[in-house]
């Protein structure tokens, strides 16, 4: 259990070490091209970085990462409506009481687009710009 606080505390501090201003419109939700879907609405993309939608509608399973830029702040405030840190305590309590497990990180986004392109139902978020030829870009309503 040490281990798992000592790596969140690790990059709660990195979080917030390289946080930069940017806005919803800086961000592209991106998911694997064998996903059906084109758009997802803020509700259930809120639902997925939450935990609490596992499925794309044809039931295959939602896997979700994040990536360590200051991007995430804006992701986690504009599509999940909340700070980096009430996040982090919301995924330490779910880890730590066995209701769930951290979704992977990655520093770059070409890692997230890795991440999204090879794996089934993946979806993951980069800056707009992003290299996204392997991957398919919803859009969030």
């Amino acid at each position: 259990m040490k281990k798992y606080a000592l790596c969140f505390s690790f990059l709660f501090v990195l979080f917030f070490a390289v946080a930069s201003c940017a806005s919803a419109a800086d961000v592209l939700v991106i998911v694997n091209k064998g996903v059906v879907a084109s758009s997802i609405s803020k509700d259930d993309l809120k639902r997925v970085y939450l935990g609490k939608k596992t499925r794309w509608d044809n039931g295959d399973k939602i896997n979700f990462c994040l990536i360590k830029t200051g991007l995430l702040k804006t992701f986690v405030s504009d599509y999940v409506g909340s700070s980096v840190s009430h996040y982090f305590k919301y995924w330490k309590k779910q880890v730590f009481t066995g209701k769930g497990h951290m979704p992977p990180f990655y520093g770059k986004d070409d890692d997230v687009v890795k991440f999204v392109a090879g794996t089934k139902g993946a979806i993951g978020f980069v800056p707009a710009g992003s290299n996204t030829d392997s991957v398919k870009v919803i859009t969030v309503n």
